[in-house]
Formats: structure tokens, sequence, C-alpha cells
């Protein structure tokens, strides 16, 4: 019997760190169409449980200008997160996913916070958009990212350029 509680002891300590929650970062993009009234865009998901505490973990987040209007190309403009819902999810094209651990889902949550919140964090066509946001998720998640300039408007290539840089990278979606 006392060999089974060792054999089991064992058998726990060697599987408990492939059996551990998750969060997983996925990232999405989606063509603009003026039959939605919406612009091409780049977002990411956060799914899973945190290892911590075991909060479930189900969000969503892509930063957008506050209010679309001509300003918007020519200036910096007030800037919001965009909230999904789960239809518009399912029909974006879902580019990878990367596991996170409890300390990069922090970070990325206080990210999202500063880019939403922060009056220095005005939404920018160039410089701070949606494609910028989800790098430098993608950056927090501990993927290479770079920021070409001509790839800063392009949501769906910007995602397929950073699954390049990151070969090893999940491009299974669940």
């Amino acid at each position: 019997m006392r060999g089974l509680a060792i054999l089991l002891s064992l058998w726990l300590a060697f599987a408990s760190p492939l059996c551990q929650a998750r969060v997983i970062v996925s990232f999405y993009s989606v063509p603009g169409s003026i039959i939605t009234g919406r612009s091409v865009h780049a977002f990411f998901t956060l799914t899973g449980t945190l290892d911590a505490d075991g909060r479930k973990v189900d969000e969503n987040y892509g930063f957008s200008a506050r209010t679309w209007n001509p300003a918007g190309f020519f200036r910096p403009v007030p800037q919001t997160m965009l909230i999904e819902r789960p239809a518009y999810i399912q029909r974006a094209r879902y580019h990878f996913r990367v596991p996170i651990s409890d300390a990069a889902y922090h970070k990325i949550a206080q990210e999202v916070q500063l880019w939403w919140h922060d009056p220095r964090y005005l939404w920018d066509i160039d410089r701070r958009n949606c494609v910028t946001f989800v790098g430098v998720v993608a950056q927090i998640s501990g993927l290479t990212v770079d920021f070409p300039p001509p790839m800063m408007r392009k949501p769906r290539i910007y995602l397929d350029h950073l699954a390049a840089l990151n070969p090893a990278i999940d491009r299974t979606r669940n």
C-alpha cells in the first residue's frame, strides 16, 4: 500500500505541471464592411483559468477610436476599447493562440486599462491603433514582435506576419 502511495505522489508531481490551468490569448482580425459600418479591426480574447486562484477568464478587447469621423485620418482622437459579442468573434478570422502565465495575464489587464482610459493613449491611425495594440499584447505574451509601418493599417496581414515570426505558435482553433 505504501508503494502505491509513493507511486501516486510521484505521478502527481510529474503530471501536475501538464494539468495546470492556463489562460490562452487568441488573436483575430476582421475585414471592414460598409454593411456593418465597421472598419478593419484586430482584437484578442483571453480564455481559461488563472493558476493562482482558479478564477475563470473569458474576456476580449480591441482598441479603437471612440467615434469614427474624418479627423481620425489627420490627428489622434479619443479612444475606447471594443468588447465583442460571441457571434462577432465566431465570424472573425482566427490567427493563432498562445498560453500565458498569470503574470502575463495581469500585465495584459493593466495594458488594456492604460490604452482604454489614459488620455495619453489616444487612437492614432498610424501609431496607436488596433494593430499596434494586439502587437503589444503579443509581445507581453512572449512572442517575437515588430511593427512594420506598411502593416499598421492591415490587421490580417500583420497577424499573419506575427505568426510567421513565431512559427512554433498554435494556429489551431478550439
